[in-house]
């Protein structure tokens, strides 16, 4: 994250994107002008309700009261109006952003060669850099995506911009990560073509996919540990606890039903399925729900399946 912040800081400096960035800095502070011009204008409105409401008030003779009691609360209502406008005017300032003077500008374009060298020296300590970047971001605003890797990443410039992006964080189990459900999917599928965990690490590094920590590549303790957590891979019969009777592992299930374990894993991610996650150890396995009926049902939906697929010219 920080590594990232300082790229931007380091990039905004620039003297090309410094240019463009005071550019877009001056074009959003003449759209702020119009927006100010445009609260003005509303003031003046309100204000000359006001003025209005108590000459209307003032000039009523005091015989006729119920005139006069209507006029007047239609003048209290007018400096209500009034002052609500005001309020909500001077939030709307509040919230603006600081603007840099030509002063400034100036001094920003005089040091933009310098700054790099003197970010990237080794005399430059922490608080020196958190000094440059104050004087550049309004808040930076960090966003995880549930307990996944994704993080979504904001800088908000002062002058009324901002530069976002989505950066990835270290997480602490596979889980976590966004891409679960499809690494689970791929390693089930490696595993059914009667793949081992050496062979699945190298093709799943193979194709682009990466463990969770600060790990770049899968190897074949990973993907025996995952295998062991699906029910795919067990060294002696593992008995659970608290196990109901009409509970199946993903291998039992499979060997059972005559279904490839990445058939039956896809639909318990998609709801057809009804399953829990039990812990083993520091483990944790799939257990599926399926008494007669359902035991039924699924190997009935697996035939037709079948036939379907035969019946395709």
């Amino acid at each position: 994250m920080d590594d990232w912040v300082s790229e931007q800081v380091l990039r905004a400096l620039e003297p090309a994107a410094l240019e463009i960035s005071l550019q877009a800095a001056d074009e959003i502070a003449l759209e702020r002008q119009g927006l100010h011009q445009q609260w003005q204008h509303r003031l003046e409105r309100a204000h000359y309700q006001v003025e209005r409401a108590a000459r209307q008030y003032h000039a009523v003779e005091p015989e006729y009261r119920l005139v006069a009691r209507t006029l007047e609360r239609q003048w209290e209502e007018a400096l209500a109006t009034e002052g609500h406008l005001q309020a909500d005017y001077t939030r709307f300032q509040a919230e603006q952003p600081a603007t840099l003077t030509v002063e400034e500008e100036q001094a920003i374009r005089r040091l933009a060669t310098a700054i790099p060298a003197f970010w990237q020296a080794p005399t430059t300590t922490a608080a020196d850099r958190q000094a440059i970047v104050r004087q550049l971001l309004e808040r930076v605003v960090i966003t995880v995506r549930g307990e996944s890797e994704q993080v979504e990443a904001q800088i908000h410039w002062l002058g009324g911009y901002a530069t976002q992006a989505t950066l990835i964080r270290p997480v602490a189990r596979l889980d976590q990560l966004s891409y679960y459900p499809q690494l689970v999917a791929r390693v089930i599928a490696l595993h059914a073509d009667g793949e081992g965990p050496s062979a699945i690490a190298r093709q799943l590094n193979a194709e682009g996919w990466h463990p969770a920590k600060r790990c770049e590549t899968f190897n074949a303790a990973m993907v025996g540990d995952l295998e062991t957590r699906l029910g795919l891979r067990t060294s002696a019969p593992i008995t659970f606890s608290h196990r109901r009777s009409d509970e199946w592992t993903l291998a039992e299930l499979a060997h059972r039903l005559d279904i490839p374990q990445p058939t039956l894993f896809a639909w318990l991610q998609r709801g057809q399925l009804q399953g829990r996650q039990v812990p083993y150890g520091t483990r944790y396995f799939w257990l599926i729900q399926a008494n007669e009926h359902a035991l039924e049902q699924l190997q009935a939906k697996r035939t037709a399946a079948q036939t379907r697929r035969q019946d395709l010219p």
